[in-house]
């Protein structure tokens, strides 16, 4: 029978995902999708010089790069969903960047991508909640694909990067990043305000992609200069 795990990680690797992860998440708090136990995190890198680029602001650039990344994410997703299944799987491929209007908690989507990337041992949650890569910091977009797939999954322990940083709490122009530091049992709401976020981005920011990106908390985070 052919090791599925294998599989995965040549397709990954010949797509181009230089990081990524598998981990079990069916014991996830409040998880709708019990039939799929197992997920993979894709991890991809955004450009330094586009990030470097921002400054008070986004930039039109980063814009452009933001969504190109998101695309290339989803289509990943869609081509690994299409093996899985090929295989005799099933397969389900979150969208990269999309809130779910009536979802239960505002301004998310159908499943977490931070939750399944810590869950794979891929990084931890800034006080920014932003996702912080053991290898980029959060200069990264990440994607998920959730699985019936037998995974090899590891063991993830969360380590506090942030410490006692404060950067992205004082560069924030939305003041939305309340300078907490994440554990396991932090509710988003603790480290950050995602209506106070959201509405300062369209307030803003809206003659740059009508107002939905900003990315000062990932250019000026520390980790970024690994």
């Amino acid at each position: 029978m052919p090791d599925i795990n294998k599989i995965l990680k040549d397709k990954l690797e010949e797509l181009g995902v230089g990081e990524y992860g598998f981990a079990n998440v069916v014991n996830t708090k409040d998880y709708l999708y019990t039939n799929l136990p197992f997920a993979i995190s894709i991890v991809v890198k955004l450009s330094d010089e586009i990030i470097d680029a921002i400054s008070n602001q986004p930039t039109f650039m980063y814009f452009h790069h933001y969504r190109t990344v998101n695309a290339f994410i989803d289509q990943v997703g869609l081509q690994i969903s299409m093996l899985l299944e090929k295989h005799g799987y099933s397969a389900m491929p979150i969208a990269a960047s999309q809130s779910i209007p009536d979802a239960k908690m505002p301004y998310s989507g159908a499943f977490s991508h931070k939750t399944t990337a810590c869950a794979a041992g891929l990084g931890s949650i800034g006080k920014s909640a932003l996702f912080l890569s053991h290898q980029h910091g959060p200069r990264v977009r990440l994607g998920t694909i959730l699985t019936n797939a037998p995974l090899q999954t590891n063991h993830a322990e969360y380590k506090d990067v942030c410490k006692d940083c404060t950067l992205c709490t004082n560069a924030c122009p939305a003041m939305a990043i309340t300078g907490k530091s994440y554990t396991l049992d932090s509710r988003r709401e603790d480290l950050f305000d995602a209506a106070a976020c959201s509405s300062y981005m369209k307030n803003n920011f809206q003659h740059i992609g009508r107002g939905v990106v900003c990315g000062i908390c990932v250019k000026v985070c520390p980790l970024s200069k690994k």
